[in-house]
């Protein structure tokens, strides 16, 4: 499938989509346990609930009496709290077995032992089981998952059904079935890669959009005790000062979680400030400090709030009265904290709560901001213990971004795991988009490119680390991280660390890319909507961006992967001078810093040696909007002037979603989509439409500057016209593109820039002509 084509289908999946939903809105079908989906009854322990044609649940149950129960109807792993469609189907039945059909399978349930197989319509060609090779969680075009996994993976939790969610408290945890009575299997068909995340979206629950300054970046205050206010306000001038864009700090136990002044206490045991962080401001004071130089803070956890069948949660060092937990940290969020990241393990559940317990509290004002944890990694340096896949979450945690990976190590090795885990096997391909990890190197280099990596994913975050810092810094933040009881890490000590005070820095690296992240801030929140409603990640492996590609079809290339669908990132993972990168078919790949153009379907070999590039192509045709270049994001300013930075070697377009980027008035459909045609015919002629836009929302601009940079423009262009108005050729020294439309050309660069006042509720067109066509 080409580009377009793909494009064309994501559309209709995107109307599909737009069904999906949380907690049901005002309007939507009253949730009605009796009548939630299409049943169909096996035998007297197994039932089939359809939630459309081509994905169903099979139950067994050993309840006692009635074994399908409508309180037990919702368990953890269905987030849609909606009515579904009714499913039309025909059933029969033979001496060895039940058959069920709909318009898109047949299901065939052998009568003894209740094993059952999925074959297309007539039932010749069976689906399932089959022997393909899984990605994430897909093989052959479906996937089967129960409330644990998918494919019986390893894993933790129990895979019955044990919580289910209560339509009287809107809760997962208040309706508690102890024993292992209830076995779910979930299937759905697709066979496209583009509906099975749909339809995952719509059964399992989509992930919500995080305020939109989360798409910036986070910048994690790991001190241990020795942390204090002044050393986060430090922290935060030397951001501004040094031009490195930045949103939130985080602040680590030592904001009173872990700390008594000077005194390290019981993680998790302490609810309150710290003496370090009450002095020489109050906390309200240092956070509006914070506010007032464009900075929020999140505070870290690691205790919970001890709530009724809160069982099987693993490691919570602290658990605390429900009660008294939420009094706490609501005390923290009246004077301006602006989320937590619940340092625990294999919370799902807690998870759960403290989400919808924020939810509760923000109402629709606010999106919440909170952080679990996926515990992934290939080695953990403070454990012994191996994590290669993420076996303490459960189906269903997507529902509440974002996670962390846990502590990952600092090597090449380790950053290069978790580029393939993160984008491709247990992330993107397990429908998981908002992941993100400590971004902790071992040496500058590491740093840099680990910097490049988070730069170009859903959630940039880095721990403790700063931009600034050298290689000398690591070894004194493991001292300040390990406490009695942990072990260390074996790789961590035969790591060869240099000596203290080394001159260089990953700190241009991360500056350029950091900057070029905050411009494309309109690029990603964009992609982040389309994965709200449709489940179709932002990072893009190569297999599920290509499938119709025999050279990624099979996941040759896990390291590299579409961040959106125009642009590929292959981060660099090792100290080296040269890359292999594939480029893959049906388009031409332009290198974004230089402008180089490559064929698609082949495989290069690209100049790794300047440590501060990112190889990163962009794919011809592409639209990329962007926003002018700030060191924050504030919401209530819109993206004005409004960049379109176009590569015009073919067609394209895209979709630019907005909205006010605070509330979840977006969940209630309050957004503007506008979609942007790019129309080329060689050097004659390019045309630039702009629909208008579709849809409103709070504070949505009615007029708008916009910049348009048509990149690898061979000539001089005869006229530029808005519509029928001609644009004025301009002085680029005298011009403010800002203000005044027009255009000029730049022939070293080949690059053509054009300035237009738009009216977004009516359609604009940019027309560009190559030659007189008078």
């Amino acid at each position: 499938m080409n580009n377009r084509s793909a494009a064309a289908i994501l559309t209709v999946w995107i109307l599909l989509g737009a069904a999906c939903s949380g907690p049901a809105e005002k309007g939507a079908p009253v949730l009605d346990l009796s009548h939630y989906c299409t049943k169909v009854s096996v035998e007297a322990d197994a039932e089939i609930s359809f939630y459309d044609d081509g994905m169903f649940r099979f139950r067994i149950s050993h309840l006692e009496g009635d074994r399908f129960p409508n309180r037990y109807e919702i368990p953890f792993v269905i987030g849609r709290l909606e009515n579904w469609p009714p499913v039309a189907y025909r059933q029969w039945k033979d001496e060895a077995y039940h058959y069920i059909e709909t318009a898109v399978l047949r299901i065939r349930v052998d009568r003894k032992t209740l094993d059952w197989q999925v074959f297309l319509p007539g039932g010749e060609n069976r689906i399932y089981p089959s022997e393909g090779p899984i990605h994430g969680m897909f093989r052959d075009g479906y996937t089967v998952f129960d409330s644990a996994s998918a494919f019986d993976e390893p894993n933790h939790n129990s895979r019955f059904a044990h919580w289910f969610f209560n339509p009287g408290t809107g809760r997962y945890v208040d309706t508690h079935l102890d024993g292992d009575l209830i076995f779910d299997r979930y299937f759905v068909f697709g066979p496209e890669y583009e509906k099975l995340f749909v339809q995952l979206n719509r059964l399992i629950g989509p992930e919500p959009l995080l305020p939109r300054k989360a798409y910036g970046f986070f910048q994690t205050q790991h001190l241990a005790c020795e942390g204090t206010q002044e050393m986060l306000m430090e922290v935060a001038r030397k951001f501004r000062e040094r031009d490195i864009p930045c949103d939130y700090l985080i602040v680590d136990f030592e904001w009173g979680d872990g700390c008594d002044g000077d005194r390290e206490v019981k993680w998790g045991s302490r609810l309150d400030w710290s003496s370090h962080y009450t002095s020489p401001l109050s906390p309200e004071e240092m956070i509006d400090r914070l506010r007032s130089m464009h900075f929020d803070v999140m505070l870290i956890h690691h205790s919970a709030p001890n709530f009724p069948n809160r069982l099987d949660q693993g490691w919570t060092e602290s658990l605390v009265d429900e009660k008294t937990w939420w009094d706490q940290l609501r005390s923290k969020l009246d004077i301006g904290v602006r989320g937590t990241w619940q340092d625990t393990r294999r919370n799902d559940l807690t998870d759960s709560v403290i989400w919808n317990g924020l939810r509760d509290y923000y109402g629709t004002s606010q999106r919440v901001l909170f952080m679990g944890c996926r515990k992934m990694q290939e080695i953990n340096p403070w454990e012994t213990t191996r994590n290669t896949i993420p076996v303490n979450q459960v189906i269903g945690a997507r529902r509440y971004p974002f996670d962390w990976t846990g502590d990952a190590d600092y090597t090449w090795a380790e950053l290069k795991w978790q580029i393939g885990a993160m984008t491709n096997r247990h992330g993107s391909m397990k429908g998981i988009t908002y992941i993100t990890n400590d971004a902790y190197g071992a040496d500058w280099k590491i740093q840099a490119r680990w910097n490049q990596f988070i730069d170009f994913n859903t959630v940039s975050r880095s721990h403790n680390l700063k931009p600034w810092a050298g290689d000398s810094e690591l070894e004194e933040w493991k001292q300040k991280i390990k406490i009695a009881r942990e072990k260390t890490s074996s790789v961590g000590e035969t790591l060869q660390m240099p000596g203290s005070g080394a001159e260089e820095t990953a700190e241009t690296s991360i500056r350029r890319h950091r900057k070029l992240r905050y411009r494309l801030l309109p690029y990603i929140y964009s992609q982040a909507y389309v994965n709200h409603l449709t489940g179709m990640p932002v990072c893009r492996p190569m297999l599920l961006a290509f499938p119709e590609d025999p050279a990624c079809s099979a996941d040759q290339w896990p390291y590299q992967y579409l961040f959106g669908p125009d642009l590929l990132a292959a981060p660099v993972y090792a100290d080296t001078a040269s890359w292999e990168i594939y480029l893959p078919a049906g388009a031409k790949w332009i290198d974004y810093w230089n402008h180089a153009v490559y064929e698609g379907g082949k495989t290069i070999l690209y100049d790794a040696s300047n440590i501060n590039r990112l190889p990163l192509f962009v794919r011809s045709g592409a639209v990329i909007p962007m926003r002018p270049d700030s060191g924050w994001i504030d919401p209530a300013i819109p993206d004005d002037p409004l960049t379109l930075d176009v590569y015009p070697l073919g067609n394209g377009s895209c979709d630019l979603y907005e909205d006010d980027g605070v509330t979840t008035d977006y969940q209630r459909g309050h957004y503007a989509r506008t979609c942007i045609l790019s129309l080329c015919r060689g050097t004659e002629e390019l045309r630039i439409k702009l629909e208008k836009a579709v849809g409103d929302y709070a504070r949505r601009p009615r007029f708008r500057r916009i910049v348009f940079k048509i990149n690898l423009w061979e000539a001089e262009p005869l006229t530029v016209n808005l519509g029928r108005r001609r644009l004025p050729k301009r002085n680029g020294v005298a011009w403010s593109m800002n203000e005044e439309n027009g255009w000029r050309y730049d022939p070293a660069a080949r690059i053509l820039w054009l300035s237009a006042g738009c009216d977004v509720s009516r359609d604009s067109e940019i027309v560009v002509n190559g030659k007189d066509r008078s």
